[in-house]
């Protein structure tokens, strides 16, 4: 029996008022996880294999995004200011050998071409908060014309695609 505060049970003449049934428990929804492993590679492949900077900035970077490269400055627009004419008017072509995902940072290995035809390998590290890009840090080498060992920098490319073997 539920006693109501200021009121007894069988005392004073007032009986036990039965509790108000609960509201009906209101259905929650589970937010859906990010697959951020998708959400940086879709970003990686608007951006810079189909040329879209300013589109895929919109939809998958935040507006107060920080930026760890020196030439770039902080922010969305920044960054599609800085990389959108680059990527569109240089003839650079970039294609993606492998992405990497652990906790919120997804790593794309990843190559680009020059117009000129100079080669680089790319490892671009992004951090993924609440279904935006939040942060992105990178380090780029030249690939050279010959290696030691013959085998490719980054996955994809065949060792006889490498410069300089056969």
């Amino acid at each position: 029996m539920v006693l109501l505060a200021g009121c007894g049970a069988g005392g004073g003449g007032h009986p036990a008022v039965p509790p108000t049934p609960a509201p009906a428990a209101v259905p929650t929804t589970t937010p859906v996880p990010v697959d951020k492993a998708k959400l940086v590679t879709d970003f990686y492949t608007q951006a810079f294999v189909h040329r879209d900077v300013a589109g895929a900035a919109q939809t998958y970077v935040a507006e107060n995004y920080i930026q760890h490269n020196p030439q770039v400055p902080n922010g969305r627009a920044a960054f599609v200011d800085t990389m959108g004419p680059y990527v569109k008017d240089s003839g650079v072509t970039f294609r993606i050998g492998q992405v990497v995902a652990e906790g919120d940072i997804v790593v794309v290995h990843a190559e680009s071409t020059e117009k000129d035809g100079k080669r680089s390998a790319i490892a671009d590290f992004f951090r993924v908060e609440g279904g935006k890009i939040v942060e992105h840090w990178d380090v780029i080498q030249a690939i050279p014309g010959d290696t030691a060992n013959g085998n490719p920098m980054v996955p994809g490319t065949t060792p006889s695609q490498a410069p300089g073997h056969p």
